[in-house]
């Protein structure tokens, strides 16, 4: 049975693009008190906090081929809907909007989505720069050859000087920076640091968590897209 033969069996089917321009100008109202008044401030917030954002995951949506929702699924994605906007009014990065909607757009079509693992990757992404991204896509690839990471023990760990020599950082990300991004990408809790105390440590390791691995699964081909993209200088949602 087809995915959307499943979800006309269990309710009504919502049209995804329709369902979330209604969500967004309910938001715009809520967040934007008057935003359906004239006035060129107000458009212009509207359009750049509520409508771009909109456009970003409807297109994401229809790119992971989520189209329509049955009437169980929209229960579970106005809130989530609701949580990315919030993200947008915040200011966040359109590239961290664009892995929040593939995020999105993959917990729907669960079996039984989980709503709250929305609002944690959303935490867990919040102001990600774009060499932090591509850094969480570079993880990835060498911690799928495990022949280029760093093995400690039983896990398989990356490092700073491993990952600025991996033949995939072909961004030239240095080291310096990479020990900032994995400081970074750690608190989040996307990455373990190694607490190990051994003879010849000389830098940190990190092993993935299980929300890398949740945030790999949800958007892996987002993330790997938006990391390979040239940075045009346009960073936040406009």
């Amino acid at each position: 049975m087809s995915d959307t033969s499943k979800q006309k069996s269990t309710g009504l089917v919502t049209d995804l693009g329709k369902l979330t321009i209604g969500i967004g100008s309910g938001v715009a109202n809520l967040f934007f008190p008057g935003a359906g008044l004239v006035g060129p401030v107000l458009n212009f917030t509207v359009d750049r906090f509520v409508k771009r954002p909109q456009q970003v995951l409807v297109d994401e949506m229809r790119a992971q081929q989520i189209t329509e929702l049955s009437e169980e699924k929209q229960i579970a994605f106005v809130p989530m809907a609701y949580r990315y906007f919030e993200a947008a009014k915040e200011g966040e990065y359109e590239h961290n909007l664009r892995v929040l909607s593939a995020f999105i757009a993959n917990e729907l079509k669960q079996d039984v989505p989980d709503v709250p693992a929305v609002s944690r990757m959303a935490r867990r992404l919040e102001g990600l720069t774009k060499t932090e991204l591509q850094v969480i896509a570079l993880i990835n690839v060498s911690l799928k050859s495990p022949t280029r990471a760093t093995p400690a023990g039983s896990r398989t760990y990356v490092s700073a000087p491993g990952l600025a020599n991996d033949p995939d950082n072909r961004e030239g990300i240095d080291g310096d920076r990479l020990i900032d991004a994995l400081a970074e990408i750690a608190s989040r809790g996307l990455l373990i640091p190694d607490g190990a105390s051994r003879t010849g440590k000389e830098e940190e390791y990190y092993c993935a968590s299980q929300a890398f691995g949740e945030l790999i699964c949800r958007a892996e081909a987002t993330i790997e897209k938006v990391a390979s993209e040239k940075d045009d200088g346009k960073t936040e949602v406009d």
